[in-house]
């Protein structure tokens, strides 16, 4: 099988990319030949996204260039291509390149959504923006906020009616997708989750042994994923538990003003690690309770990847796909929506203070993650390959 992924921007860091290095170097060693074409390329010098037998494909910005079809229409019949995944599913655009550029040949085309189905960072800051403002300027921004809502709204029904397949990453974004987009058939919809992306080291993880620390790993951003609930909730346990630490892997726009607050505010306890190049596994097997509090969130493989280290999550319910990974209560908490400080600080101190109950989910949490090991997220590509390529 010859296989095609398209998407925004490949080599980079950020977790689809990371998806598509680990699904092509799969493939490739099931014995098929794969390629990838981005329309961005920011960071050739990433070696673990350039994989042996896999060509790079370099487009660009308009994504329905003239040359860009073109080019990739040339790729299609030079390479054979069976199937294209553009893991780029929301904006309408990038269905209607692939589509020009399968015309006349056998190549069938399935689109990811890799997000929720019913909001994105730009409606959160376009809703942000109206909600903040006043007068008329609360008029023109709302009047913004609508033309992008329903512009994402008419994008997946256009999507949805124009792929042989339109993939969500959990069987729970069905419903809402079809309710959110006024969809008339869910016939061509379906879900494949996210894999663990790094390796699962075993003999690394010492459950009845890890380190009294609280972990978030992610951007450093308080629009979408709110790491301040995080420390604004630390800041209400640190006195109480002193032997307890919180660490914050990563960065972005707002960590400055993380930093300054937790200053500002004297709460101790508080690690910054900043960006990691390297998958953050050894933080993964130091640490005990895993904390993820967005407001959107597509998957979390942040949270599998916790899991698959014996930490405990503690997630803010505001996606349905997290319902898919967790079993509340057994292998991680969810708590409800909206958001509650309290809700996340009474979570924290119970797994504080049943070190029983704590290594229990622990193991849970790491035997519910193989759900989502590569072997498993493998066989469900296959059979949707099958499906799509028989015309099932």
């Amino acid at each position: 099988m010859n296989i095609l992924f398209f998407y925004r921007v490949y080599p980079n860091y950020g977790g689809v990319e990371v998806v598509t290095s680990v699904l092509a170097k799969r493939f490739v060693a099931d014995g098929h030949n794969v390629t990838i074409a981005s329309l961005e390329q920011p960071h050739p010098e990433l070696k673990e996204q350039v994989i042996d037998g896999v060509e790079l494909i370099a487009l660009h910005h308009p994504i329905l260039a003239k040359d860009n079809v073109e080019r990739l229409h040339q790729v299609v019949i030079d390479k054979k291509i069976d199937i294209i995944v553009n893991q780029w599913g929301l904006p309408f655009k990038t269905t209607m390149l692939c589509n020009r550029a399968i015309k006349g040949t056998s190549c069938q085309l399935v689109s990811v959504l890799h997000g929720s189905p019913y909001t994105s960072k730009v409606l959160l800051e376009a809703k942000a923006k109206y909600t903040k403002s006043s007068g008329l300027a609360k008029l023109v921004n709302r009047t913004k906020y609508e033309v992008i809502d329903k512009t994402i709204r008419w994008s997946i029904r256009y999507n949805v009616a124009h792929n042989k397949r339109y993939i969500l990453l959990s069987p729970g974004f069905i419903d809402p997708l079809v309710k959110y987009a006024h969809l008339k058939s869910r016939k061509n919809i379906t879900a494949i989750g996210n894999p663990i992306t790094i390796d699962v080291k075993d003999e690394l993880v010492d459950i009845e042994h890890k380190k009294k620390q609280l972990l978030y790993v992610g951007r450093m951003d308080l629009t979408n994923k709110n790491v301040n609930r995080i420390v604004e909730t630390w800041e209400m346990l640190w006195k109480k538990y002193p032997d307890w630490e919180l660490v914050l892997v990563g960065d972005g726009s707002d960590k400055d003003k993380l930093v300054k607050y937790v200053e500002e505010k004297q709460i101790g306890n508080v690690r910054f690690e900043g960006f990691q190049k390297d998958p953050p596994i050894k933080y993964y097997v130091d640490a005990s309770i895993f904390l993820l509090t967005s407001d959107l969130e597509g998957f979390g493989l942040v949270v599998i990847e916790s899991m698959s280290y014996g930490m405990v999550p503690i997630v803010y319910g505001s996606y349905e796909a997290i319902y898919d990974i967790i079993e509340e209560g057994k292998s991680g908490f969810i708590t409800p929506m909206p958001f509650s400080h309290q809700q996340l600080a009474d979570k924290i101190e119970y797994l504080i203070n049943h070190e029983d109950v704590r290594i229990r989910m622990a193991y849970q949490a790491k035997e519910r993650a193989r759900l989502f090991d590569l072997d498993s997220i493998i066989k469900k590509w296959y059979s949707l390959f099958d499906e799509v390529l028989n015309g099932k």
